[in-house]
């Protein structure tokens, strides 16, 4: 009987020992992904880094600029090319700003409130 009970615990000692062994390799392996992982990270993070500082200069004011002088015949605006109140009215058919007109008659003035009104509704 005592050999069959030490057979037995025998047996579990062993069984236990390579379970012992399984979980030591799966660790073991577990900290290598780890590792891998961590410096995949890091390099990731290096090259968003890397891109980040790329377009802040692809970005940067001076150079587009340059590029911009380079591609355009652009220039600042001046101040002889701003319109006035009046220009700007007179440029797209407006009448003057200076001189409003009288209506002539009350049809004029009801013609006048519909299309204002067409206009807000549209």
């Amino acid at each position: 009987m005592i050999r069959i009970t030490m057979i037995f615990l025998c047996l579990i000692l062993a069984a236990a020992a390579a379970g012992r062994y399984q979980a030591e390799v799966r660790v073991k392996q577990a900290r290598e992904e780890l590792k891998s992982l961590e410096a995949a990270k890091a390099r990731e993070v290096a090259e968003i880094q890397m891109l980040r500082a790329e377009v802040a200069y692809l970005e940067g004011p001076e150079r587009l600029a340059d590029i911009a002088d380079k591609a355009t015949a652009l220039k600042p605006l001046t101040g002889a090319q701003l319109m006035t109140a009046d220009d700007f009215a007179v440029a797209f058919g407006a009448p003057s700003l200076e001189t409003p007109k009288k209506p002539e008659s009350v049809d004029t003035i009801l013609h006048a409130i519909a299309m204002a009104d067409g206009a807000v509704s549209q």
